[in-house]
């Protein structure tokens, strides 16, 4: 008789002499739990930065983390266990995307061998914050997986559109990173599979002295673009760019590489933050009262969708930046800040429902996309 068939039987003596105990003391097992998250926006290495330690803290949990793409700037506070190349974007000058680049420069044969090769059964429960490789896997070999994203709130269908909804574009959205059930992060809290953002503590416990300054962080533009039209302004400008190596000065405008630290004493002092229509940097600028103004990447349907859920928060929208744009940008920057406090999200609170949802009866509690047409009425 091997370990496993005396442990057994040890358990179903136990069971008999003390039933009431067994009984309301039920054994849990422990889960296998893979966090995979996407790397290429340092909206989702925030995320995870405030997700992460409550699922490793927690007493029914083995945590894996994988991550694919390599375009974070921020660095991760945990253990990654695994790192995928993943697919990549590339920008043009003008802040659009570059097409020719994102087809030719990325390796698709190797992304479609590691989604086969992807040790994913392993796993009893996987949390995916749209990471293609680990969501694939799940689908095709049925495993469990619950979507955590801000992709996954974009793409349901009580949440704001632009004018101009694209049934076709939100499909590709899904299909990047399908996934049976999910609970989408967003600008507002819509129902119980559409949450408030989540923000990390070292933001949401800031206390801030704003002041008329200008933070930007519009990484997807040249740096030149940008400082064509900062440079007249009339007030102190921060520039944070990838492009930069040492913080120098130009005129009235600072530029400095990205740095955490760095970043957050700035975006402290600051009164208006001026960004891509992303969500982490936005809904972070919002929470704390802040005027924003983003400008969409050109061709990304999910920043239009952005644009318009922030501009139902009361922010401003640019289309491009361009010396054009310089009185509304003036206008903007004089324009009374706008209270619409946010409800954010308890991270430790998400983690210890969804687990005693699933092991209660193994389910996954959020929503099922449908491949139909949004119902909200498009944003303006």
């Amino acid at each position: 008789m091997n370990l496993r068939n005396l442990t057994t039987k040890w358990m179903q003596v136990q069971k008999s002499f003390y039933p009431n105990y067994f009984q309301n003391h039920p054994m849990q097992k422990t889960l296998k739990v893979l966090y995979a998250l996407q790397g290429t926006g340092n909206g989702h290495m925030a995320r995870a930065t405030a997700l992460v330690p409550h699922l490793e803290q927690h007493p029914s949990i083995e945590l894996t983390v994988w991550i694919s793409g390599k375009h974070v700037d921020l660095k991760a506070p945990f253990k990654i266990h695994r790192r995928y190349t993943g697919i990549t974007l590339f920008y043009t000058e003008n802040g659009g995307i570059h097409w020719l680049k994102v087809i030719f420069k990325n390796h698709w044969l190797q992304w479609c061998w590691n989604i086969f090769t992807a040790p994913i059964t392993s796993y009893d429960l996987v949390l995916n914050d749209y990471e293609p490789i680990s969501a694939w896997a799940c689908r095709l070999r049925d495993i469990p997986l619950l979507a955590l994203s801000h992709q996954a709130a974009v793409i349901h269908p009580w949440t704001p559109r632009p004018h101009k909804v694209n049934a076709t574009l939100e499909r590709i959205i899904f299909w990047y990173a399908p996934f049976e059930r999910a609970r989408g992060f967003h600008f507002k809290k819509d129902g119980p599979h559409v949450l408030g953002p989540i923000i990390r503590d070292e933001i949401k416990n800031l206390i801030c002295s704003p002041r008329r300054e200008l933070l930007v962080y519009l990484p997807a533009f040249s740096l030149q673009k940008i400082l064509r039209i900062l440079t007249r302004l009339e007030l102190p400008v921060y520039v944070f760019h990838p492009d930069v190596q040492h913080p120098y000065d130009v005129e009235n405008v600072t530029v400095m590489p990205i740095d955490r630290e760095v970043f957050t004493q700035v975006f402290r002092q600051v009164d208006s933050v001026l960004c891509g229509a992303g969500f982490e940097l936005p809904t972070e600028a919002l929470y704390h009262s802040k005027r924003l103004a983003v400008v969409p990447i050109k061709g990304q349907y999910e920043q239009s969708c952005n644009a318009a859920a922030a501009q139902a928060c009361g922010a401003w929208k640019f289309s491009t930046l361009k010396k054009k744009h310089f009185k509304a940008l003036n206008q903007w920057l004089n324009a009374p800040i706008p209270h619409r406090p946010i409800m954010t999200t308890d991270p430790k609170a998400l983690v210890q429902t969804i687990i005693a949802d699933f092991q209660e009866d193994k389910n996954l509690h959020g929503y099922k996309w449908e491949q139909e047409k949004p119902v909200y009425s498009p944003g303006t």
